[in-house]
């Protein structure tokens, strides 16, 4: 079956862990994909996605613009992050491990998001189906060149580099 991610029910969220005393979170507030979903097979799955990265937000305006910067998203050289997969191994009867390209800032690596079927509903004002998954992953941002940081006397990094992707994914069935 062939779903559209629904962008008004799907979150894309970041964080990063900030002086290793806390976490930041961040997230996409534009997003946009497709996605096959084989059931009876799940290896014949696959998901294409895309998000705005100009449409990032944290609540705290002097830090989206500095993220949005080329310390880190340079949102005006590279528009969006995109996802595409490449492989999806069924791990239990409800979730998946979906491996795929990830390019942030025109640089792409392999990354797997260990994914959970959440399941179907009908929605009661379209009468349409709907699906839900939540996907994480933990990436190393200095992966994707965001090699900014500063390190404070103590040796306390003010911005982690392990980076949580967490997606809540809601998807409408194409007709």
């Amino acid at each position: 079956m062939y779903w559209d991610i629904d962008p008004y029910n799907t979150l894309v969220e970041f964080s990063v862990n900030h002086l290793m005393i806390n976490v930041v979170k961040g997230r996409f507030n534009e997003v946009q994909g497709s996605i096959y979903l084989d059931t009876q097979q799940p290896e014949n799955s696959w998901v294409k996605a895309s998000v705005n990265t100009d449409s990032l937000s944290t609540g705290i305006g002097q830090r989206d613009i500095h993220l949005r910067s080329a310390d880190f998203f340079d949102t005006e050289r590279y528009p969006t992050i995109t996802f595409e997969s490449t492989r999806v191994r069924r791990t239990t009867a409800k979730s998946c491990d979906i491996i795929g390209n990830l390019t942030i800032r025109g640089i792409t690596h392999t990354v797997s998001f260990q994914t959970n079927f959440n399941g179907y509903a009908r929605d009661p004002f379209s009468d349409g189906w709907r699906l839900g998954l939540l996907s994480v992953s933990t990436i190393d941002r200095r992966m994707f060149g965001m090699r900014f940081n500063q390190v404070l006397d103590q040796g306390i990094s003010i911005v982690g580099y392990d980076t949580r992707i967490e997606l809540c994914i809601e998807a409408v069935k194409k007709s």
